[in-house]
């Protein structure tokens, strides 16, 4: 466990053709916040540490249709991704409703029986209390609650949407918030033939540390998870002391690589605890 003052910062670090970048060292990035360098005091392949993740599936009348090619790349997906006995995921689908379809989880066979359930009617789970039919930013909100741990580790949305949102009571730059004072790199797949709004899922992932996919012809589902894979492997994790600031307030993170022709991926900013914490990273 690391002491509750430092900020844990997850980062992919790709080259001028967009391939992520491994074995880099603590003394290959600058880190700066509010535009002031700070000193890194944490450094660790990502790989070496446990993965939570969240898969987040839509399953709003619009996107009805994907349902089935999901389920098929889910069951190839969680296997890949699980590697190691930490790590844990939950599956969440979204409508006019938020439901959770397993608990977070070390089980791929548990994971893989609840991807059955996206295929089926859930009228009677409706909320009685819910105003639209997708909702996305609700959904990111929940999902930034989950008991993540207080360890230093990776965590991770995908979320696959149009990145319509109808009826949800937060805004797309609260769910952003939640999800950066959690530390969750959100990865965002357009599914669409045309409808939604992708500039949405750019949003959220951009600021989050994570990416955007779009399923095409030339990108299968199986092939964007196959990249979302690669990309947790080969992630960074770093760590360091804020200078003293007020509780509950937003800062600026700027993380860049020395070598200029090195892309950083990493969340944009951070919340300092609304109150101190007895354990774990500062979110």
């Amino acid at each position: 466990k690391v002491a509750s003052n430092l900020v844990a910062v997850s980062a992919i670090v790709r080259d001028k053709s967009g391939q992520p970048v491994a074995n880099l060292t603590r003394g290959a990035f600058l880190l700066k916040q509010d535009g002031k360098l700070q000193p890194i005091t944490y450094f660790s392949q990502g790989s070496d540490l446990p993965l939570t993740l969240a898969l987040m599936v839509d399953t709003s009348g619009s996107q009805r249709y994907y349902i089935q090619d999901e389920i098929a790349a889910g069951r190839v997906f969680f296997p890949a991704m699980l590697t190691k006995p930490e790590d844990r995921a939950v599956l969440v689908q979204f409508d006019r409703t938020v439901l959770q379809l397993a608990k977070i989880t070390s089980s791929v066979t548990t994971l893989e029986h609840a991807l059955a359930y996206l295929s089926q009617p859930h009228d009677d789970y409706f909320a009685p209390t819910s105003r639209g039919g997708t909702l996305l930013f609700d959904a990111i909100c929940a999902v930034s609650h989950l008991e993540l741990g207080n360890q230093m580790g990776r965590r991770a949305m995908v979320i696959l949407t149009d990145g319509g949102d109808n009826g949800s009571r937060y805004s797309s730059k609260q769910a952003i918030e939640e999800a950066q004072r959690a530390d969750i790199m959100i990865y965002t797949i357009y599914y669409s033939n045309g409808g939604g709004d992708e500039d949405v899922l750019k949003g959220l992932s951009k600021a989050t540390g994570g990416r955007e996919f779009t399923v095409s012809p030339t990108l299968s589902l199986q092939q964007i998870y196959a990249a979302i894979a690669s990309d947790l492997r080969l992630e960074y994790e770093i760590g360091y002391r804020p200078p003293d600031s007020r509780p509950d307030q937003y800062h600026k993170i700027d993380l860049k690589a020395n070598d200029k022709k090195l892309l950083v991926q990493a969340r944009e900013g951070y919340f300092t605890p609304a109150e101190p914490a007895t354990s774990g990273p500062a979110k």
